[in-house]
C-alpha cells in the first residue's frame, strides 16, 4: 500500500470518527430531547380550553319525543317543546311542556291492562274508575346547572363539544284520576317536583341534540290502601326523552 493510499484512508477514519463523535452528542442533545418528547406517551400536547359555541344571553327552542312507564297500566310517549335562556355559560332556565292524551297514539296499553279487560279477566273491569292516574298533560319550569362540559372529534375533522346538565324545578300534570271509591273518574290537575339531568351535544353554534331524563314527584290517587297517607300517595314517574334544539 503507497503512502498516498495510506493518508486517504487515515483522513477517512478520521472524518468517520468526528461523525459518530458529533451524532452521539447531538442525541444527548436539544434533538433527543425534542424526539423522546414527540414519541413519548407523556408529550407534551395543545388543548384547546375554551368552549367552541358560547351560551351566555343567548334564547333557544326545541321539540322532543320520549318514553313514559312508570305504572303497570299505561305506557306513553311524550311529544313536547322547550323555550330556554341561558344568563351564563352554565347557568339558564327552561320552560316546557308534553302532550300524551292520545290513546293507543302516545297512551298506550300494557299487557297488564289488555289481560283484565279481556275474556280471561276477573270481569266487570273499567279502565277510568278501576285504574290510577292516566296522564294527559304536564307542563314545567326548570333551572339548568351546566358544571361539566367535554370536546368531541369527529374523524379527527368536525369537533364539537358536549354539556352535562342538572335540572330542578316545579310544574304540573294533568291526569284523569279516578275517586276514592273507584266510583267515578274526573280530570285534576296536580303540583309536582321536578328533577332531571341529561347531555347536550353542540354540533355547531346554534345546534344540538340532547337526551334527557326527567324525574317527577307528585301525589297520585287515593284508594282503599293509601287513604290519608301522603306517602303511600307519592308517585314518582320516570322520562326518557330525546330531542333536538335551536339557539339564537
Amino acid at each position: 500500500m503507497n503512502t498516498t493510499n495510506t493518508c486517504f484512508l487515515a483522513f477517512c477514519a478520521t472524518v468517520l470518527a468526528v461523525s459518530v463523535s458529533s451524532t452521539a452528542q447531538a442525541a444527548d442533545g436539544p434533538l433527543q430531547d425534542e424526539l423522546d418528547n414527540y414519541w413519548s406517551v407523556d408529550r407534551d400536547l395543545p388543548v384547546l380550553e375554551d368552549k367552541l359555541y358560547g351560551k351566555a344571553g343567548r334564547f333557544g327552542v326545541g321539540l322532543f319525543v320520549g318514553m313514559l312507564s312508570s305504572e303497570p297500566f299505561y305506557w306513553y310517549i311524550p311529544v313536547g317543546g322547550r323555550v330556554s335562556y341561558f344568563f351564563t355559560d352554565q347557568l339558564g332556565v327552561e320552560v316546557g311542556g308534553s302532550f300524551m292524551d292520545a290513546p293507543d297514539v302516545l297512551a298506550n296499553k300494557t299487557d297488564m291492562y289488555n289481560f283484565l279487560a279481556s275474556d280471561q279477566g276477573p270481569g266487570g273491569f273499567e279502565a277510568s274508575t278501576d285504574l290510577d292516574d292516566r296522564f294527559l298533560w304536564r307542563a314545567d319550569a326548570t333551572f339548568v346547572w351546566n358544571p361539566l362540559y367535554g370536546k368531541l372529534s369527529f374523524l379527527n375533522n368536525k369537533l364539537g363539544h358536549f354539556d352535562f346538565n342538572l335540572a330542578v324545578g316545579a310544574g304540573v300534570v294533568s291526569v284523569e284520576r279516578p275517586s276514592l271509591d273507584r266510583s267515578v273518574a274526573t280530570t285534576e290537575i296536580a303540583p309536582e317536583l321536578v328533577l332531571g339531568t341529561g347531555v347536550h351535544f353542540l354540533f355547531n353554534s346554534h345546534w344540538s341534540v340532547r337526551a334527557d331524563g326527567r324525574f317527577y314527584v307528585y301525589q297520585g290517587a287515593e284508594s282503599s290502601s293509601n287513604e290519608g297517607d301522603f306517602l303511600k300517595q307519592v308517585a314518582l314517574p320516570t322520562e326518557f326523552l330525546l330531542g333536538v334544539s335551536y339557539m339564537f
